[in-house]
This record gives structure tokens, C-alpha cells and sequence, in this order.
């Protein structure tokens, strides 16, 4: 079995969480008229096609009180979602809370690693999010526990320096010691979104994967066998990449170039 964890904004849906109106757009528009990252779709219901065992996790920081609405379009694009995790931004409010609206570290961390708690460390993943927030950083500390490279004190010290409240520390402490360790997470695929760097990722290690386009990473998983070649196809066109070659090889040549 693996798991796929994908974050939701920016990463799975087109939404604006850049503006107050984008946000209110978001929690007000229907299933229908939500927007999916172009290959996204395509990419995750390839991945489960290829390993139907495969479990799909998505981790989000949209308000809890969406939930009807993004399981419905979830259902709309044929996807099998196993858990999906939201943030409770209204009983943020109501507790005063507020850096629990906003920020995401001191949120995804400890879910991420409740998750894991008794997996045993034979079952590996694959993490998907985007750089408009602090996926990537998110997953490499995860991924780094996860590996026995980083223990109780690093994961304190990146708490503290995120401003995570002390119980959402506690709560990121006590899952240590029923999580088993190894090389479990195998990629983690950044979507670029707002335009960062790609050194820029060089920093958090080769584990970390910056794609400008879904189709990219799914060159990758194609190549690691967990997306068949008949998935790989099907996101390359969700990608409308067959009517763009100067796009299809401008991507693929990148991906070369650096050695995705």
C-alpha cells in the first residue's frame, strides 16, 4: 500500500486565497463551478487507478465547514478521497485562536504526524502541495521525522519559530513515540504557483520536487511505477499539452534539465 497526501488550494483547486474576496468566492461558490489545477485531477485518479490499494489523504487548510461542498466536486471529478482533513477556523474565532486562522505549521504538522501514528514504516508515500504557503517546508520536516533525522527537540524549536500554540505542540510531541521510521516518503512534488525559485528548494534537499506543471510530476511517478503510462497520457491531455508542443517539450526538457 502507499499514500498520497495532497494539500487542496492551489495544489488540487484553483482557489484564491490571496485576497479576502477570493476566500469569500471560495466558501460561497458550488461544487460545480470550483475549478481544478489543470492535470490534478487526472494525476490523482491515475495514481489510485495504478495502485487501487493506494489511500488518498488530503490535508487542508480550508475551513471545516466546506466539507459538503469539496466532497461533492471531489465525487464531480471522479476522485476517491480516503480522509479528508479540514481546519475548524470558526472555533479558531470563537477561542481567540488566531494565529490558528492564518497559519499552517503549527496545524498540518501534528495531523501529519497523528497520521502516522502505528503505520507500520514498510508503507511509503508521496506529498503534493504548492508554494503559495509552507508546504514545502511542512512536508521536509515531516518527511525528515519520519526518517529518524529529526527528533523531539528540532520539531519543538520549528514549532516555537512558527508561533504554534503549546498545545498544538504537545500534541506534535506525544505522536513520536508511536511512529516507526525509514526512508518513507519517496517525493515531494511543489507545485510553483507564485512564482518561487526553484534553487530555492535545493535547500530542503533532493527529496523535493518543483513542478510548474502536474504533467511534470507525473513523468516522474510514470518513471518511479506508480503512475501507469495510460495515466501519464491522460494528465498530459487534462494538461491541454497535446495542443501546446512548444509547452509539452519546453516542460519535458526542464524536467531533464533538472533532473526531476
Amino acid at each position: 500500500m502507499h499514500i498520497y497526501r495532497w494539500d487542496l488550494d492551489r495544489t488540487y483547486l484553483e482557489t484564491d486565497i490571496h485576497s479576502v474576496g477570493g476566500l469569500v468566492r471560495a466558501a460561497l461558490e458550488h461544487a460545480s463551478s470550483k475549478r481544478t489545477v489543470p492535470g490534478a485531477g487526472a494525476l490523482v485518479r491515475g495514481l489510485l487507478a495504478t495502485e487501487p490499494s493506494a489511500k488518498l489523504v488530503i490535508l487542508s487548510g480550508s475551513p471545516l465547514q466546506m466539507r459538503a461542498v469539496l466532497e461533492e466536486k471531489l465525487a464531480l471529478d471522479g476522485v476517491r478521497v480516503d480522509r479528508l482533513i479540514l481546519k475548524d477556523n470558526l472555533g479558531n474565532l470563537r477561542k481567540g485562536r488566531l494565529r490558528d486562522v492564518r497559519g499552517q505549521i503549527g496545524y498540518k504538522l501534528p495531523h501529519l504526524l497523528e497520521e502516522r501514528i502505528g503505520v507500520d514504516a514498510t508503507i511509503s508515500e508521496t506529498l503534493f502541495g504548492d508554494d503559495s504557503e509552507t508546504d514545502a517546508v511542512i512536508y521536509t520536516v515531516y518527511a525528515e521525522i519520519l526518517a529518524g533525522r529529526m527528533g523531539e527537540d528540532e520539531l519543538r524549536a520549528v514549532l516555537q519559530h512558527s508561533r504554534a500554540y503549546p498545545d498544538a505542540i504537545e500534541r506534535a510531541l506525544a505522536t513520536l513515540p508511536g511512529i516507526q521510521r525509514g526512508g518513507i516518503v519517496e517525493d515531494v512534488f511543489i507545485r510553483i504557483d507564485r512564482g518561487m525559485p526553484v534553487d530555492l528548494f535545493r535547500l530542503l534537499g533532493d527529496r523535493v520536487r518543483p513542478v510548474f506543471s502536474w504533467f511534470q510530476a507525473a513523468l516522474v511517478l510514470h518513471q518511479r511505477g506508480r503512475l501507469s503510462l495510460q495515466g501519464l497520457i491522460e494528465v498530459l491531455l487534462a494538461c491541454g499539452l497535446l495542443d501546446r508542443p512548444s509547452s509539452l517539450a519546453g516542460l519535458s526538457q526542464d524536467a531533464i534539465r533538472r533532473r526531476l
